[in-house]
């Protein structure tokens, strides 16, 4: 094996081990008293899967239900067993989980998990395609405009914070608002008014996150003044409901709720993108990207040389070595065709010309005779 094959291994070694790629997420809205379905589905189409597992992994983390090939699924909590169902099974690659009479608590974060026999150690556990972000309410769907922010751990987030009564109003403060529960938690509070046991005229400020990691910026948008909160340096236990509001003059601050805006922000560990891992790991994949890229551009310019060649080395053969190979058949043609052959020879081409008699040497001879 080669220095340039060994490398490309141990990238592609690298990627399918460490988990850079990562499932994609699909955010569901449902009212409570509805119910949901979540696809799962495997890619690895070469594998057979034995099992399958449907997880939370965010408010609740934990199992919700395994499902083995050719048998009735077992859920974690039997309070639930009546409110799910299943279609499909683990060995086909996909199925689909069906949750029913849906909880403001069913509000979690999901994942399926393909379990593949592996003789020489553990079961495998492969990730499937998609991941789920469920969020269930008891106000209408669309009532409320929510979105899906996804970051590393030790990144960041933009969210836009909006006016909560309109615009045209002087801002004086601002108010984040998080929830990992059932109800929402400020974590951030900014303003010049009077706030909790502080004077009227004094500026007040409260959060829950140290001041290195918010950021307030504002620009100018299409509507005006466009204010954005930075969230940085996030950790996966930051993962939650983010509603960030503007206060304003004149406007009390008597929300208790997430605002009109709302964004579901997924902090991930090691699975979002690579961004986690040393430099050392990005310069070696950097370098096999390099080292693949000039052996193809080496191959290309090869084939092309000998290509090249190819076409040199083959023009059209002279008469004088083509008529090599029939010595003995010229040798026992008559004179005056060897000479024409021989005249021909040297000029590379054929020519051909008749053979007249000799008129004058006939009748000598017969007067010899």
């Amino acid at each position: 094996m080669t220095g340039i094959q060994y490398l490309a291994c141990l990238w592609t070694l690298f990627i399918t081990q460490t988990g850079c790629v990562r499932s994609d997420i699909q955010f569901l809205e449902r009212r409570e008293g509805d119910s949901v379905v979540l696809p799962c589905v495997v890619e690895r189409r070469n594998l057979s899967p034995f099992g399958v597992y449907l997880m939370r992994s965010w408010l609740q983390p934990g199992d919700v239900l395994f499902m083995h090939t050719k048998s009735e699924f077992t859920v974690d909590n039997d309070a639930d067993k009546n409110r799910i169902s299943v279609s499909g099974d683990p060995a086909s690659h996909s199925l689909n989980v069906t949750i029913s009479q849906l909880r403001a608590s069913d509000t979690d974060r999901y994942c399926c998990d393909f379990v593949v026999e592996n003789p020489s150690s553990e079961d495998d556990r492969l990730r499937g395609k998609t991941e789920f972000f469920l969020l269930v309410s008891a106000d209408a769907p669309g009532s409320v405009n929510t979105g899906l922010v996804e970051t590393c751990a030790g990144g960041s987030a933009v969210l836009p914070c909006l006016p909560p009564h309109g615009a045209g109003f002087a801002v004086e403060g601002v108010s984040l608002k998080r929830q990992r529960g059932r109800a929402p938690v400020e974590v951030l509070y900014h303003s010049k008014r009077h706030h909790g046991s502080s004077p009227p005229s004094s500026s007040s400020s409260s959060s829950q996150f140290p001041a290195e990691k918010v950021q307030l910026s504002s620009a100018p948008g299409p509507g005006g003044i466009t204010y954005n909160l930075t969230l940085q340096q996030l950790q996966p236990e930051d993962s939650a409901l983010y509603s960030c509001h503007l206060l304003q003059r004149d406007r009390p601050d008597s929300t208790t709720s997430l605002g009109r805006q709302v964004f579901f922000v997924s902090v991930q560990g090691g699975q979002c993108g690579c961004s986690s891992y040393s430099p050392l790991l990005y310069a070696l994949s950097s370098a096999v990207a390099v080292l693949l890229l000039l052996l193809l551009l080496g191959i290309v310019v090869i084939y092309q040389g000998k290509a090249h060649r190819s076409v040199k080395s083959h023009p059209q053969a002279p008469i004088y070595e083509e008529m090599t190979g029939v010595q003995p058949v010229r040798q026992k043609l008559a004179p005056c065709h060897l000479e024409e052959m021989e005249c021909s020879e040297y000029r590379n081409c054929l020519v051909k010309k008749s053979c007249p008699e000799n008129h004058y040497e006939s009748p000598r001879s017969e007067s010899l005779k």
